[in-house]
């Protein structure tokens, strides 16, 4: 028996020998001590524990009067072949006489709440963990975050994990670099000219994807109370990344152009803003791209306001419609923009591999501050992604996706027109796996949203993408992981229930007006709640 943890409590009324005893039993009973294993010698055990032999001796006669030991004359104290036939030893222990306790004391609440730091005291802690702690397997599950079970490249990865730990094994071991692995660092230099974007190995930073990084730069540039600007609808995570550090988060809307530089400009002026983040590739809800005028209009304000640009490319690879547009950052000439990229969204969430771009005093200082929660992304997931780029395996597997989503999105949109309700608006995400869905005018989204959980239908509400948290009459339904029959009778139950719940507007379907630049106009919720 090694490293029996046991410590005498000399303050309980409970006999020495009545405490051994006790936890000799639960070594018996949960298989720790093996039928038939030999316990120590009495006096072995005793001087171990530091108590004396007689306690020693007492605590096995009691486990032998329970049946859940055997002693030899000269042999020793075995466990007994009863012991895991009998259940009951336990209580029989327990109501063993003992001497009378004094009651214990009344339990006091801890008052936790009024500890939290400020900027977590304001955190919607319930909108942000319902939907993460929800483990249920749905039928019709829209919710985003997902891949496709079948596309996942399981033996592709396995095979490049296996020759990264062949050819980089003792590097992988030794590796320390906070910046991140040196060759996975050049691919992503060398990757980046495709956006537009031409740096140095040294200017990228590996981090534990995007999310991460969005915390590492509320960290090194937020103060509590300066102001942060987020579209709206927008994407959640980034808004608790900015809340946590004290960030006072304004929402600046969106339409069918993107980030509304109009409204930011008129933000800009009336008040000092030490950060811009936006989604410009592929607007997170919405699926808009920004349009060129923005972007020169989006880059010229962030110059004349002195404010800092986080250009999120989460999804910059899965584009579904026509070539990309350059990134933010490819027009950067002053080092004013920060662009981060992921990896998770090509391959799986869970991966959480990304990068950072950035001028490198700022690239420091993210990498420095990161000490403060790990050290490192997995050097052998580093390893292995070069094994992907070099190969092209991971291209291939981006082209695989992008036919699959496209496909996939072309189901939804056929099962929206034939399914859902007159006033119901959506249009096509230019990339990404989610599409934005607005409800005809009044529509229960509280209604709608639990009769759909009770048909097992699951999907990300639109109050989860804007500031106030209040019901939106939007969701996003993502295509990613559901097959186009199944598409096809999720979308065709989650109309009917709609229809139940919004107010009589005829019975004609969406009309395929409806799917036009027209409903671009309108992605924003007219509520005010964007504003």
């Amino acid at each position: 028996m090694l490293d029996f943890a046991f410590r005498p409590d000399r303050t309980s009324v409970q006999p020495v020998y009545r405490q051994l005893a006790d936890s000799l039993r639960d070594w018996v009973e949960t298989g720790r001590l093996a039928v038939g294993e030999r316990l120590p010698p009495t006096r072995e055990l005793a001087l171990t524990l530091g108590v004396s032999r007689n306690t020693v001796t007492e605590a096995y006669l009691t486990l032998a009067g329970l049946g859940l030991v055997r002693s030899h004359v000269g042999q020793g104290t075995f466990v007994s072949a009863l012991a895991s036939a009998r259940p009951a030893g336990r209580a029989r222990l327990r109501s063993l006489p003992r001497a009378a306790a004094s009651p214990p004391p009344a339990a006091r609440t801890f008052a936790w709440t009024g500890l939290f730091a400020l900027g977590t005291r304001e955190l919607p802690i319930s909108r942000a963990l319902r939907e993460i702690e929800d483990r249920r397997v749905w039928p019709f599950d829209f919710r985003s975050g997902q891949v496709d079970g079948a596309s996942f490249p399981a033996r592709v990865l396995g095979r490049a994990c296996a020759r990264a730990l062949a050819s980089h094994g003792p590097a992988i071991a030794a590796h320390r670099d906070p910046f991140g692995w040196p060759a996975l660092r050049e691919q992503v230099a060398r990757g980046l000219i495709a956006r537009g974007i031409r740096c140095a190995a040294e200017d990228v930073a590996i981090v534990g994807g995007a999310q991460q990084a969005l915390d590492l730069v509320g960290r090194v540039l937020l103060d509590a109370g300066d102001t942060v600007v987020l579209e709206q609808p927008g994407y959640f995570g980034a808004s608790l990344a900015f809340r946590a550090h004290g960030a006072h988060v304004v929402g600046v809307g969106v339409d069918e152009e993107g980030l509304r530089t109009d409204e930011l400009g008129r933000l800009l002026r009336a008040r000092r803003a030490k950060l811009v983040y936006t989604t410009p590739a592929v607007q997170n809800p919405t699926g808009v791209v920004l349009s060129e005028a923005r972007r020169r209009a989006l880059l010229e304000l962030a110059d004349t306001h002195q404010v800092p640009v986080l250009e999120d490319d989460y999804d910059g690879e899965l584009r579904l419609e026509g070539p990309s547009a350059p990134a933010l950052k490819a027009r950067d000439t002053a080092g004013q923009v920060i662009y981060v990229a992921t990896f998770s969204k090509a391959l799986f969430s869970g991966l959480r591999v990304g990068y950072v771009v950035a001028a490198r005093t700022l690239l420091e200082r993210l990498v420095v501050s990161r000490f403060v929660s790990d050290f490192q992304t997995s050097p052998l997931l580093q390893a292995a992604l070069v094994e992907l780029l070099i190969s092209g395996a991971l291209e291939r597997h981006v082209r695989r996706v992008r036919r699959l989503y496209a496909t996939r999105l072309a189901a939804l949109q056929a099962a929206l027109m034939a399914s859902m309700p007159a006033g119901s608006r959506f249009a096509a995400p230019a990339g990404g796996n989610a599409l934005w869905l607005t409800l005809p005018a009044g529509a229960d989204s509280d209604a709608i949203a639990t009769a759909a959980r009770e048909e097992g239908i699951a999907y990300d509400r639109g109050d989860l993408f804007f500031l106030d948290g209040a019901p939106q009459p939007c969701l996003a339904l993502s295509f990613a992981n559901l097959t186009p029959e199944r598409i096809a009778d999720g979308v065709e139950r989650f109309g009917r229930i709609v229809r139940a719940h919004a107010q009589p507007r005829g019975e004609e379907s969406m009309s395929s007006g409806d799917t036009t630049s027209s409903t671009r106009r309108s992605l924003r919720p007219s509520n005010g709640a964007s504003r």
